[in-house]
Formats: structure tokens, C-alpha cells, sequence
């Protein structure tokens, strides 16, 4: 062995190491995701339905609702219903249930407000019924300012279950003051070995918000509102082993939740927003922001004080014994 390190050299074995122990995670992600887009089981039509009816929904409780919205996802999401049905698969689970009343909420939606979508959606959405069973039309909340952060000074069981991604902000600007307080908190959330490497770019320049947003996939429709965007990201020069590859990951996500009830706790409405991009929009990022190389970016939240109205989308939660195996 000690040959092969004089050799190679200590470099190019630690490189190999890394790109072993990457390979494992690779395969296992290429083998079992639906990133072919071959839904060969349950699980793959569920992430996918799920993230097809949230898009609907969140188009019904934006700001400024556009009617006649969504309609290439709409038509998407009868599709893959119609398969997942045909497929004699489980009708029953939640992600079916509410995908099927979300669909009754926007045609619903439409037809409260007297508006005309085109003829082949409807008369898709005719024969979908026919294969998929009609469910009572969702409903996405409705809140009041006052209404959504009663329980701001609750028991932790009543403050959890309060909180809510928020994606309409009044233009108010929150004061530096109460940001640096709720960054002070989220920097009591657990970190690898103490080595507190979450860094934060709190961006409120209008013009650099909405360069932030260009590059972000998924605020379409509210982003612009946001008075305020927090960029996560985590210094991995901390780490020291190859087995602490996703412990930025890990760490950014325990910060970024500390940061939403902190946020919560402030009467501060937020919404995370993921950083699931290619290598160009995460380079420029980097350069936008000057965030260095050997920060990883984590995710974007984008925040802002409430307005007296809003709504947020639905968005229920499986039960308990659907996520948990318990061993006495």
C-alpha cells in the first residue's frame, strides 16, 4: 500500500476515495429516482403528482391569481392520474386523493368566476372524470394577519403546527434589527461538531433580488413581492473526511428550519425556496453575490410582513404511521 502512495500520491488516493464513495451515492440515486421519468413504482408517481398539484395550488392562492393559469400542468396531472388509475395502483393515498381535488378546485375556480377554458381542456377533463373518481373541490386556506400568527407565543405544538410557506408579503421593509435577531436564533440550531459553517446572505436591494430570483426556479408569480431573500450556504473547508460530503446539506437544512420559526416568531411571513439548478445559475450566483468557491449554496428563502388578507396553499400531511417505523 505504501507503495502505491508513493506512487500515486496522497492526492490522487484521496481523489479516488471521493470519487468511490460519490459513485455510491450516484448510482443508488440513478437506480432509485424517477429521473428517467419511467415511473416504475408507486413512489415515483407519488413524487411527481405531488409536485404537479402544488403547482396548481399555489397558482390559486398567488397575490394575483391569473385565470387560466397552469393549463400545460393541469393537462399533465389528468394524465398521469388516468395512468396511475388504469395501473390498478392505490387510489386511495393521500397524494391521489387531494391531486383529484385539486383538479375540482380549479375548474371550479374558473367556473365561479365566469371564465372560459379552452374547449379540449374541458373536454379532457369530461373524459378524465369518466376513469378517475370526482372528489369535493379542495380549498386552500384563508388567513388574516391577526389569524395566522395567534399562536406566535404558543406551546411548541401549537406554534409548529402554525406556521405555513407564505407567498404573498405586503411592501413594508423589514428593519435590519429584527433579521439580525432571527439569524441570532437560527444560529442556535445543531452543527457538525460545532463547527458552525452555515454563512447567510441577506439580500434586500430591490435590483439584486430580482437577479437572485431570475436564477431561482419556482417564485414565478410572488418572488417579486418579498421584501427581504436569505441565500444559505455552508463553508465546506470545515470538513475533513470524505464521509462528510452531505453534512452541508444536513446543516443548511437544521439552520434554514431555525430560521422560518424565527421568522414565524417575528411575524415574519417566508417561504424556502429550493436551489435545485444547473452548475451555470449556481456560478452565477456566486458571481452576483460574491459568494467564494468553497461555500456550498443551500437554498433561498424569500420573506416579508403580511398583508391584512391572504391565502396559502393547502398542502396536507401524511399521517405519522405513513413515515415512521418504530423499533421497541
Amino acid at each position: 500500500m505504501n507503495q502505491v502512495k508513493n506512487l500515486l500520491g496522497k492526492g490522487v488516493l484521496v481523489y479516488l476515495r471521493v470519487l468511490r464513495i460519490y459513485f455510491y451515492d450516484l448510482s443508488r440515486f440513478y437506480r432509485h429516482s424517477n429521473v428517467k421519468q419511467l415511473f416504475v413504482s408507486e413512489d415515483a408517481f407519488k413524487g411527481r403528482i405531488t409536485i404537479l398539484y402544488h403547482v396548481i395550488e399555489k397558482g390559486l392562492t398567488m397575490p394575483e391569481t391569473r385565470l387560466g393559469f397552469g393549463i400545460p400542468v393541469v393537462n399533465d396531472l389528468m394524465d398521469l392520474l388516468i395512468v396511475y388509475s388504469k395501473e390498478g395502483k392505490d387510489v386511495n393515498i393521500l397524494e391521489f386523493k387531494h391531486s383529484a381535488a385539486v383538479l375540482e378546485e380549479y375548474f371550479s375556480f374558473h367556473q365561479e368566476r365566469g371564465f372560459d377554458l379552452p374547449k379540449d381542456l374541458i373536454d379532457k377533463y369530461l373524459d378524465y372524470r369518466k376513469v378517475v373518481k370526482s372528489e369535493i373541490p379542495a380549498r386552500q386556506l384563508k388567513f388574516t394577519r391577526d389569524q395566522y400568527f395567534k399562536s406566535k407565543n404558543e406551546p411548541f405544538e401549537q406554534f409548529a403546527l402554525s406556521r405555513y410557506s407564505c407567498r404573498n408579503y405586503s411592501q413594508e421593509e423589514i428593519p435590519n434589527d429584527i433579521l439580525e435577531k432571527c439569524v441570532k436564533l437560527a444560529m442556535k440550531s445543531p452543527t457538525s461538531c460545532n463547527r458552525q459553517l452555515n454563512r447567510i446572505y441577506v439580500v434586500k436591494n430591490k435590483e439584486t433580488r430580482d437577479e437572485v430570483l431570475k436564477l431561482q426556479y419556482g417564485n414565478r408569480g410572488f418572488g417579486h413581492l418579498a421584501s427581504t431573500l436569505f441565500i444559505l450556504t455552508a463553508n465546506i473547508s470545515y470538513f475533513q473526511g470524505v464521509n462528510d460530503r452531505n453534512e452541508s446539506y444536513i446543516n443548511t437544512g437544521m439552520f434554514a428550519m431555525s430560521l422560518l420559526n424565527a421568522l414565524h416568531h417575528y411575524e415574519i411571513g417566508a417561504c424556502p425556496l429550493n436551489w435545485s439548478v444547473d452548475h451555470k445559475r449556481d456560478q452565477a450566483l456566486r458571481e452576483l453575490l460574491g459568494i467564494p468557491d468553497n461555500e456550498r449554496i443551500g437554498l433561498v428563502i424569500s420573506c416579508g410582513f403580511l398583508p391584512d388578507h391572504f391565502e396559502i396553499a393547502s398542502s396536507p400531511r401524511l399521517e405519522v404511521n405513513n413515515i415512521a417505523k418504530f423499533f421497541n
